[in-house]
């Protein structure tokens, strides 16, 4: 049949990096695609081929169109919700991009792909590595008694008893327990506990209706009765016929001297609201059928209506009508009409997202990338969730040779500096482009300048981590590499999730012939962030270096799902008698199992996961041999450990104790506290700082 023919040629194209020729191949087959055919294939294979070769291509928004598309198709297609999820991550996105990965494994619960891409995300998002909100949603028998309990103590007026019920249910985060135990805070005067708890509710929630109203409560028992009647009235918009709501804004218009049922979400005049209405709809219809015209008329009509009506929210409505008009102008190609439309737009709502993604389009479209950047991002401020802008700046992004999700506003400059740190990040990379990385190096030095010295917010620490990667890149350029690394340890002390950094490092160590640290650092760079395509190619580089093949030929990738999943069984299996060993002292016997979990671990995981499995091994051989007193054998685990994976606490604390063992009181010291700076909880680790505290004659109250 043509059309597996056409797509198994596109499915080629794709793997020899023809990647245009595999689209027009794909494009082929879809005119001849029959729903019955010896292959099994479907529209859905199209498109999510179609995405993966996008992602490629880094078209994200041809790409977010496609997996859309097959999702359409099949609504539990594993493929297109790991593409969407890729997508949301490159947005910067991540809860999106979790949720997407969620529904991967719920789709195919034993799709090795989509359980690590859910791992991965997890550990950037801080979840516990299996977390799955969509399995987690229902409360616990137990956890449902003690909120019932707190609810009836609660309305007994025994606040403090309501509390340490609600303080014993598991899910924390759980809206109902937080409305509860926020409505608890209000009744016992803890205002400011209770407002925390209702800002939490929202950022979980952006349209709780109970979160509002209990702000509603605490802005009017502080007095702030005009922010009380903003909440109050959002609430209703989200719940009209709330009685609390409802109540709750009588009282404070009777406070203002107002109307007790003065509401401004209801100063559209009902005739003017239906009028809104209907004719958004018929020019969106419009707009579907590609009658841009049509809809620009439509649009142009309605908005010449309202402009002689006089109504509280009009510079919204109007607003709202000219983003649309804009939108129908960009699709004609009518660029200075679009313009002029969407800088309308932003006078009658400065703050409209719309408005400033659509002047970050005309900009793009006219060649404009530096201007299209700032209001792409001004987009993503204005609305978090805008597709279209985090796609545009991916976009333009892509143009400047910056990273897909750059992003100058998130940086921790102050405005009155923005203006000239871009200028000087913009001037760094047209300098590094045209290999002058002595000014690179002098540009970004300077751009430094704006940050504190050792800046506290997050955003602040990643953005100055990423010029400190930056000039890192820059030293490679000179080949030198002492200044390269001191560039992305630094880097890397700001924000331990830089992939980067470790990309950087990997790039170090491979010049420095030290392939197996090299390895370790490529594989962390894309557990980090899986599409960091210069930690992909060395990676394979490195890997090729230490086969001594052109090319990878690992037995994991021929291994089954299930056989895969045997030697995970059985690696397990080795993990839970070393620690039955051990338990009884037998430590040789216990380093016999390791040391065989070891090598499967190898032979099975992809490079990608290997490094935790092999970093908690490591630290397990490391105190197994402890136990037999070989420190030096044991200092060789903690140490592979450490490369394996930079954070883990037990492997600090292990090398800590070898440290102390040999002597090494203050390297002790330090080890230790890095392992407690890691994980403040590790017992282990406070335990032997005791010791080496006392050994160094300091008090334990000294740290």
């Amino acid at each position: 049949m043509k059309f597996v023919e056409l797509f198994r040629k596109a499915y080629q194209l794709f793997k020899e990096g023809r990647f245009d020729e595999a689209q027009n191949a794909l494009t082929e087959a879809e005119e001849y695609f029959e729903e019955s055919n010896d292959a099994g294939l479907t529209l859905e294979d199209v498109y999510v081929l179609r995405g993966v070769i996008a992602l490629e291509q880094e078209d994200v928004e041809f790409a977010l169109d496609s997996f859309q598309r097959a999702l359409e198709l099949n609504p539990e297609s594993v493929e297109a919700c790991l593409g969407l999820g890729q997508i949301f991550f490159i947005a910067e996105m991540k809860e999106e991009a979790k949720k997407m990965f969620e529904w991967a494994v719920k789709n195919g619960p034993e799709n090795i792909r989509a359980k690590v891409a859910l791992q991965n995300i997890n550990k950037h998002l801080g979840y516990p590595q299996e977390h799955n909100s969509l399995e987690d949603e229902m409360q616990t028998s137990e956890d449902n008694d003690n909120y019932d309990e707190a609810y009836k103590l609660f309305l007994d007026n025994k606040y403090s008893e309501a509390l340490e019920r609600l303080a014993k249910i598991q899910d924390k985060t759980n809206e109902d327990v937080l409305l509860l135990k926020g409505n608890i805070l209000l009744a016992d005067n803890d205002l400011e506990g209770a407002k925390e708890v209702f800002q939490k509710v929202l950022e979980l929630n952006k349209f709780s209706a109970p979160a509002l109203i209990g702000l509603a409560e605490y802005f009017y028992k502080k007095g702030m009765f005009h922010d009380s009647k903003v909440m109050y009235e959002q609430a209703l918009k989200i719940e009209p016929n709330d009685e609390y709501a409802l109540v709750g804004l009588a009282k404070v218009n009777h406070e203002l001297g107002l109307s007790p049922v003065h509401n401004l979400n209801d100063v559209v005049p009902e005739d003017i609201s239906a009028k809104i209405d209907n004719e958004m709809q018929r020019a969106f219809e419009k707009f579907e059928e590609k009658e841009f015209g049509e809809a620009v008329e439509i649009l142009g009509n309605l908005e010449k209506e309202i402009e002689d009506e006089e109504f509280e929210n009009k510079k919204d409505i109007l607003a709202r009508i000219n983003n649309f008009k804009g939108f129908n102008y960009l699709s004609q190609g009518k660029l200075a009409d679009a313009q002029e439309t969407f800088e309308r737009a932003l006078e009658l709502n400065p703050n409209s997202s719309q408005a400033c993604a659509g002047l970050g389009e005309v900009f793009y479209l006219t060649g404009n990338d530096k201007q299209a950047k700032i209001m792409y991002e001004w987009a993503v401020k204005n609305n978090p969730q805008n597709a279209f802008a985090h796609a545009g700046l991916a976009k333009v992004n892509k143009s400047l040779g910056l990273p897909a999700d750059h992003n100058t506003l998130k940086l921790g400059i102050d405005i009155d500096d923005s203006e000239k740190f871009n200028e000087l990040v913009m001037s760094a990379y047209e300098k590094f482009l045209n290999k002058d990385f002595e000014g690179t190096i002098i540009d970004l030095r300077q751009a430094c300048e704006f940050y504190d010295e050792e800046p506290d917010v997050k955003e602040a620490k990643v953005s100055l981590a990423s010029l400190y990667n930056f000039e890192g890149y820059a030293y490679l350029g000179l080949n030198n590499l002492e200044r390269a690394r001191e560039a992305f340890e630094r880097a890397l002390v700001l924000n331990p999730d830089s992939s980067q950094a470790c990309a950087g490092l990997g790039e170090i160590f491979y010049l420095l012939e030290q392939d197996e640290n090299a390895k370790v650092m490529y594989e962390w760079a894309l557990r980090n962030e899986p599409g960091n395509k210069f930690a992909e190619a060395g990676l394979k580089k490195v890997s090729e270096a230490l086969s001594g093949e052109t090319e990878k030929n690992s037995e994991t990738s021929e291994k089954t799902d299930e056989e895969i999943l045997d030697a995970k069984e059985k690696i397990e299996q080795l993990i839970e008698d070393a620690y039955d060993d051990f338990a009884i002292k037998e430590f040789r016997e216990a380093i016999n199992k390791l040391v065989e979990a070891e090598k499967l671990v190898i032979e099975t995981f992809e490079d990608q996961d290997k490094s935790f499995a092999l970093s908690s091994i490591n630290n397990f051989l490391g105190f197994n041999f402890l136990g037999i007193q070989e420190n030096e054998k044991a200092k060789e685990h903690f140490e592979k450990s450490i490369r394996y994976n930079p954070e883990t606490a037990q492997g600090y604390a292990g090398l800590g104790t070898v440290n102390y063992l040999m002597g090494n009181d203050e390297e002790a010291k330090r080890l230790l506290q890095k392992s407690l700076e890691i994980n403040p909880n590790n017992k282990y680790a406070l335990g032997e700082l005791v010791k080496v505290n006392k050994a160094l004659g300091i008090e334990e109250d000294e740290g």
